[in-house]
């Protein structure tokens, strides 16, 4: 292709980021019978809940109807159906899928995802890494999720809480028959997978290394422009899988953003490009003195899983002492999201969520789910295995009130308030893994269609469609991170990736039927969208009026 027709070729969808969520939505976009995001069982569950909180109603709720209804009309809506989608994927990090993601583990020396068996971004099916890791016979990279399986209370334990008076909320456990769903993956397995989706689908050369920089859309011709650092793309359809999308930076309020000459401190999101291996983490003033086995100091501030993880990389590399610095205290979760979130209350939670009257009242919601960074069980017991060794120190209710940078030394030395009252501190280096808050008003590269096409925002993320759309008019979809207010506490991870997706090429499918821009490429199909009717967010007696409907229509040529 020629660079004039390059400059002139409109593609039908533009994924903005190669990560999960972008090779989920083009996954999915490739997909035609995708597997089902909830069990039969927590359909069941759901219209259960549905039909009890009916019961005040005058009329009564049918559900033996959908039963009877023939299995051509439980089909999809508009879907999918052949590779004939132009799509193209751009990424500022590399021109393969996951590079990011690849290289931050690879740094990190992260052997183990974090998230279970069913976190994954492949639309066929629910249990597809799980069957990968069978069929490949890498049963032995998988690690049980020790604690979550065989624990819940029966229904005598309930009941006898309750006479007792205590709590009748419980922690959520997972049955014993969803056992097989709770092991973690290694990164190698997981890695190989998502290869294994990209071979499936022919994805393998979409990408490209290109950073966006502008997006703009034209009403008038219906078309969106980006321009990026290999030149101008047009798109009908843009889709933005990016994150957070914010540049990391410093917590605005630590001592070391006022200094005239920064020092040596680092956030672990910066990509510093340094020569060597790991030293994008730890630089090489600090290495070098490990190497010649000088006492060195690291001082790490957060308290997420990714500080963790900082801290048992540097002492594998020689360094002498490790400080971890926490606001708050250390807490050890097995996810970022609390489990009932997950298992077998995860529909419940969702369509609270979904059904709160407002998106201020989701933010809360999420933020009571997530709860701040934590370690999983795995790491603390690293950490406690690190502060008996002497190589750690753990600074709980600890806030760095001051830093000052001796240049002749290469030191650090901080004013710690904590419980105790106040103390100095010197170390070698320090990095912060505060994580990146999530705010569309500051990405650059999406103010020109803030602009032009304003949208609410609650805590910094757009108030999207329930498809993730921008508007109605405006066909840019959002999802990751920057769409949790839609897709809920889970919508930075893995389990959003797949919820996204799905939502979104659901409603890239119907939109590209409307227009009729390819009448070979989606297909319609009978008129209920089961897709939506399954995720909850389409009224589930739908059929019923449809099937009246129908009824009637066969009555009255009856008639004639």
């Amino acid at each position: 292709m020629s660079l004039a027709e390059e400059e002139t070729h409109v593609y039908d969808v533009l994924i903005v980021g190669a990560g999960p969520c972008g090779l989920a939505v083009a996954a999915r976009l490739r997909e035609s019978t995708p597997s089902a995001l909830f069990t039969e069982s927590e359909h069941q569950k759901f219209h259960f809940m549905k039909a009890t909180s009916s019961r005040s109603k005058s009329k009564p709720i049918r559900t033996s109807r959908r039963a009877n209804t023939s299995p051509d009309r439980l089909l999809p809506g508009y879907n999918v159906s052949s590779h004939a989608v132009d799509i193209a994927v751009l990424d500022a990090n590399g021109d393969q899928w996951m590079s990011a993601w690849n290289e931050k583990f690879d740094e990190l020396g992260i052997t183990h995802l974090r998230s279970p068996m069913f976190f994954h971004p492949d639309p066929r099916d629910r249990d597809g890494l799980l069957e990968y890791a069978v069929t490949a016979d890498r049963q032995k990279e998988l690690k049980e999720i020790q604690g979550v399986v065989g624990k819940e209370l029966s229904k005598h334990q309930r009941k006898k809480k309750q006479k007792d008076g205590k709590r009748t909320q419980e922690t959520t456990y997972v049955d014993e028959r969803d056992r097989h769903d709770y092991y973690r993956p290694s990164q190698s397995l997981f890695k190989q997978y998502c290869e294994s989706i990209v071979a499936r689908y022919q994805l393998s050369d979409m990408v490209q290394k290109s950073a966006v920089t502008s997006i703009t859309f034209s009403p008038s011709s219906s078309l969106f422009t980006l321009q990026t650092s290999t030149g101008t793309k047009k798109a009908r359809i843009v889709v933005l899988a990016i994150g957070a999308a914010v540049k990391p930076t410093l917590p605005p309020d630590c001592p070391f953003c006022p200094l005239p000459s920064k020092g040596s401190v680092s956030h672990i999101f910066w990509q510093t490009q340094l020569p060597n291996a790991n030293t994008n983490i730890l630089p090489p003033h600090l290495l070098s003195k490990a190497q010649r086995h000088i006492p060195t100091s690291l001082g790490i501030v957060g308290g997420g899983l990714t500080s963790a993880q900082v801290a048992h990389l540097a002492t594998s590399h020689g360094v002498s002492k490790v400080h971890l610095i926490l606001r708050g205290p250390l807490k050890t979760k097995h996810f970022d999201v609390d489990l009932s979130w997950l298992a077998k209350f995860k529909n419940q939670r969702m369509s609270e969520f979904w059904k709160a009257d407002t998106d201020e009242e989701r933010v809360e919601m999420m933020k009571c789910a997530r709860s701040g960074g934590s370690v999983n069980p795995e790491y603390k017991g690293i950490l406690c295995g690190l502060v008996r060794e002497g190589k750690l120190v753990i600074e709980e209710f600890t806030d760095v009130k001051e830093a000052v940078w001796y240049e002749e030394g290469m030191m650090w030395t901080l004013g710690l308030e904590g419980q105790d009252g106040t103390r100095e501190l010197q170390v070698d280096h320090v990095v912060y893994a505060t994580g990146v808050v999530a705010d569309i008003n500051k990405v650059p590269a999406i103010r020109p269609l803030l602009d032009s096409h304003p949208i609410d925002t609650v805590g910094g993320m757009p108030c999207l469609t329930k498809e993730l759309m921008w508007n109605e008019e405006v066909p840019l979809f959002v999802t990751g991170r920057l769409g949790a207010l839609r897709l809920g506490p889970a919508g930075p991870n893995l389990e959003g990736a797949r919820l996204g997706a799905e939502f979104i090429a659901g409603k890239i499918a119907s939109l590209m039927t409307a227009d009729e821009w390819d009448g070979d490429v989606f297909g319609e199909g009978e008129d209920v969208d089961m897709r939506s009717l399954g995720l909850g967010r389409q009224n589930q007696f739908e059929i019923l009026t449809i099937e009246d409907l129908d009824v009637m229509e066969g009555e009255a040529r009856a008639m004639l």
